[in-house]
């Protein structure tokens, strides 16, 4: 008898464990029921007890007030139907049953309420227990978007999301993929409490951090303290990585682990805009867009259109850019928003070699202005891209309809892209139907997989200084990072497109080779110039030169006469056919054996090596 008793017991304990999950996890639709429920019960009990109450009072002010008590005293398990049972329609047995059911609904929401919440607070214990043990995802800014994003992550299980203010409605889903929800100051600050409640201490266990607030300065703060609390506890760099949306990317490199600064073992910071660019040409590159013949040179220009000039824009005409420099095509991007003067000072401060060095048309007018469609219907057969940065969602989208109903009367290739907050979306045209891509996935977030092409690049640079990639990677400083990018972005967009049938194995000549280093010399004249670079005045040369021979005379380690990295001046900022003569020039300075062309040449090689591709008759 004492084994069933037992039995019992435990097969009630489990149910009402079961019971307890269950509610503390409720999908969106069980909460809308049980509100539903909560109103249906509210509704019942106020008219079955303001029926029997106004019965039996006069005085209305007092039956209304007897009401709301009897009601309230429902749904806390007090029985006030013995007060009205004398009145006769409230005596009738099809009455006193809704009475009873009605008192049962409430009990039943009331205890639902009580139970859920037992039961949140228990699969939180659990999840947290679950979560000290293996590697961690913990992000920063906790939204619709970034729990989209956790979905995504391969052990999605093991995800503690950070509540930066009025994410709490997202708990259930969060708890539901089996995360973690975390608020207070102690979270929000990223202090060492965090890191002693996350269980995580030095060892091998991995912690990958994302900062994606909407707003990129708490970001920064959120990596800076964190960072602090893991030095605090002793974690080693090589435990960390951290993927960060900044006001400033040039600020990630204080982020950085280095022989001499503590800090995260792999860092991915980027602009919000500098993100969603860069996206943008991931999917959807320039080199997708023309034609090329059998020895890798364009067969057409590229021809750009850009509406809006605010940051957005600003990013996507960089990006363009620096991935549509093709040999024998010729770049042309038109720039259209209305004040763009007003928005631009700041841009081409930074960057003034743009202006000066390339053929950018800007237009003062509306996107939908008759000056705008005029100059398409001249010149719009040429256009290959456009790219619409309104910084307004809604009239991005009203902008797309209107101009892909304008390029297919006549009869236009042009991709057209709406560059929002934090996604692009590709309108369904000649190339393709509609593509909707957001900033929030793995692919673009991770920094091992949208950097892993950029790694090899720079490990195959450092090689001879040995080192893993990640530990040359981790070394680098920011615009090294950039410049690595920047290379694996464009060379394996062109590489795709002009190897015949996107056959690895393909052998190509020595004209397509010659090319491809063409456009990779236009490629880094343009990388260098969208990052503030200007050529180098022969007079300033002349002057580095007399330098570096004072400093070898006196035994120094001299500079590098051709780059100047304080005033953004280099000599190899000019035409692929002067490189022979920069090269000679410093040779005959400096005893060496630099030949410009030639680096470019190696670099393809490179990315051919990286391909799969070969040069014929081997690399």
């Amino acid at each position: 008898m004492s084994w069933t008793l037992a039995a019992v017991y435990l097969a009630a304990m489990a149910l009402f464990l079961l019971l307890l999950l269950s509610l503390g996890f409720q999908p969106r639709f069980l909460t809308r029921i049980a509100g539903v429920l909560l109103l249906a019960a509210g509704v019942s009990g106020t008219l079955l007890y303001g029926c029997g109450y106004w019965s039996l009072y006069e005085n209305v002010p007092q039956a209304v007030a007897r009401t709301l008590f009897s009601v309230f005293c429902m749904f806390l398990g007090r029985n006030e139907i013995s007060a009205i049972s004398a009145v006769p329609v409230i005596a009738k047995p099809a009455v006193q049953i809704a009475l009873y059911l009605t008192h049962l609904l409430a009990l039943y929401c009331t205890a639902s309420a009580v139970v859920g919440t037992i039961g949140a607070r228990l699969i939180r214990t659990l999840h947290l227990l679950l979560l000290r043990r293996g590697d961690l995802y913990l992000i920063f800014g906790a939204s619709t978007e970034t729990v989209d994003f956790a979905e995504k992550l391969p052990r999605k299980k093991r995800v503690v999301l950070i509540d930066s203010g009025g994410a709490g409605a997202l708990e259930s889903r969060i708890l539901h993929m089996g995360g973690l929800l975390l608020s207070g100051e102690d979270a929000k600050s990223g202090s060492p409490e965090l890191l002693k409640r996350l269980g995580l201490r030095p060892g091998r266990r991995k912690l990958n951090v994302f900062c994606l607030d909407e707003n990129p300065a708490e970001n920064l703060r959120f990596a800076q303290r964190l960072l602090e609390a893991l030095e605090m506890r002793g974690i080693a760099p090589e435990q960390t990585a951290i993927s960060v949306i900044l006001p400033d990317a040039s600020v990630s490199e204080a982020l950085q682990a280095s022989k001499t600064r503590y800090g995260y073992g792999s860092v991915l910071a980027c602009e919000r805009e500098e993100l969603l660019a860069r996206l943008m040409i991931r999917f959807f590159p320039p080199a997708d867009t023309i034609r090329f013949d059998g020895a890798c040179r364009a067969e057409e220009n590229f021809e750009a259109l850009i509406v809006g000039f605010g940051r957005t824009g600003q990013a996507a005409l960089r990006a363009l850019l620096m991935n549509g420099q093709f040999c024998g095509s010729r770049f042309h991007a038109t720039i259209v928003a209305r004040d763009y003067e007003r928005q631009a000072g700041s841009f081409f401060s930074r960057y003034p070699g743009l202006r000066a060095q390339y053929d950018l048309t800007f237009i003062d007018a509306d996107a939908k202005s008759v000056a705008l469609y005029e100059k398409l219907q001249q010149t719009g057969s040429t256009l290959r891209y456009a790219a619409i940065c309104t910084g307004d969602e809604k009239e991005n989208a009203e902008i797309a309809v209107e101009f892909a109903a304008l390029f297919e009367r006549l009869g236009m290739r042009a991709l057209i892209l709406q560059c929002g907050a934090s996604r692009v979306r590709k309108n369904a045209d000649l190339l393709g139907g509609a593509q909707t891509l957001s900033v929030f996935t793995p692919e673009i977030l991770c920094g091992d997989s949208l950097d892993a092409t950029a790694m090899a690049l720079n490990h195959a640079y450092h090689k001879k200084e040995g080192g893993s990639a990640r530990e040359q990677w981790t070394a680098c400083d920011y615009f090294s990072r950039m410049s690595c990018r920047a290379s694996a972005d464009y060379g394996g967009a062109l590489l795709r497109s002009v190897l015949p049938d996107g056959a690895p194995d393909t052998e190509l000549s020595q004209a397509a080779l010659e090319n491809l280093a063409r456009s990779e010399h236009l490629r880094w004249c343009a990388f260098h110039c969208a990052m503030g670079y200007r050529p180098m005045p022969e007079a300033v040369w002349q002057e580095r030169a007399n330098e570096y021979r004072k400093q070898k005379q006196a035994g120094q380690t001299p500079l590098r006469i051709g780059k100047d990295t304080a005033l953004k001046l280099h000599v190899c900022l000019t035409d692929w056919e002067k490189l022979d003569e920069v090269s000679k020039k410093e040779n005959a300075v400096t005893g060496g054996d630099a030949d410009y062309r030639q680096l470019d040449r190696d670099n393809v090689k490179l990315l051919l090596s990286l391909t799969g591709a070969a040069p014929e008759g081997g690399a």
